[in-house]
């Protein structure tokens, strides 16, 4: 007779843990070179793309950005001039300057981002998972308790944004901050199209294995990141729409269906309602959101000309 403990499953030892581990860094690593080469075969006109819809009293410029730049990168063009300089409102994504966003973001952080009662973020994740979580932390220069208390959502943005930090961009340098600080000069109103938690509540509810693959995919590709993001933003300089959203508009860069729909194509579908209601007020606005949000099918621009606008542009 068999007994109990005779029909319990071996333990994995190290070394299958660190093979699980190298084959899903093989997986996540082809993927990415495939997007890579993809984008690279890709062309545009050489300067950012810039789209308009307009009606007899509105106009409505429509660009994307990157949240984080090298410091110097010469991104600015006669049209993206011309646009900032017609507007007399600039529309971004959220409200991440103020005060009183300062302390919105504080409390959603507190309440949806960490951990309540000592939780821990390693408690979520098996062996194979920690192993490429530590390698990332690593990366960084980061030590683990450094995250420890973080739900893997917020981990995983940290993360991303310590990479692309360490890699030489700078949120200062990002096209938001270069555009806000213009606007104050010179006094133009600013208008949202999304509070904080509207912003990141779609990630923080998500299912815990689900942020879990948003972490892993997101530590997996670490040592890639900065290829990746010169790339991107090379796409994105030359005006390259097809080839961000092989890079960005991808549910397999993602890491997953639902990080795509929660990052991208869920705010898409909230976005372009509101951005096509900014036609009933008379004025120029100029709409600057993340590169990612305007490429691919389910990108903002779709949806706009789905509805029945005429968009000009790319």
């Amino acid at each position: 007779m068999i007994g109990p403990t005779a029909c319990k499953e071996k333990a994995p030892d190290a070394a299958s843990i660190a093979a699980e581990a190298a084959a899903a860094k093989a997986e996540q690593d082809a993927a990415a070179e495939a997007a890579l080469a993809a984008a690279k075969a890709s062309r545009g006109p050489g300067t950012p793309a810039v789209w308009a819809v307009s009606d007899e009293d509105t106009t409505l410029y429509i660009m994307g950005t990157v949240h984080l730049l090298r410091p110097g990168l010469a991104w600015r063009s006669d049209e993206i001039d011309a646009a900032i300089e017609a507007a007399d409102t600039l529309v971004f994504e959220a409200d991440v300057s103020s005060p009183e966003a300062g302390a919105e973001m504080m409390k959603f952080v507190r309440e949806k981002g960490l951990f309540a009662n000592g939780g821990q973020l390693t408690n979520l994740l098996d062996e194979s998972e920690k192993l490429e979580l530590q390698a990332a932390l690593d990366y960084v220069g980061l030590p683990l308790g450094a995250v420890q208390n973080m739900r893997p959502w917020f981990a995983a943005i940290n993360l991303s944004v310590m990479q692309m930090q360490k890699d030489g961009f700078d949120p200062n340098s990002g096209v938001e901050q270069v555009l806000m600080a213009e606007g104050r000069a010179d006094g133009k109103a600013f208008a949202y199209l999304e509070t904080v938690d509207e912003q990141l509540g779609r990630l923080a509810s998500l299912p815990d294995d689900v942020q879990v693959d948003f972490l892993i995919s997101s530590a997996e590709s670490i040592d890639e990141g900065a290829d990746m993001l010169d790339t991107l933003v090379d796409e994105w300089a030359d005006g390259d729409v097809n080839g961000l959203g092989v890079l960005l508009a991808n549910p397999e860069m993602m890491g997953s269906d639902a990080i795509y729909d929660a990052l991208l194509k869920d705010r898409n579908e909230i976005w372009a309602p509101k951005i096509a209601a900014m036609l009933d007020a008379p004025g120029t606005r100029l709409i600057a959101v993340g590169a990612g949000h305007l490429a691919g099918d389910d990108s903002v621009i779709a949806i706009l000309r789905e509805q029945g606008l005429e968009v000009t542009g790319p």
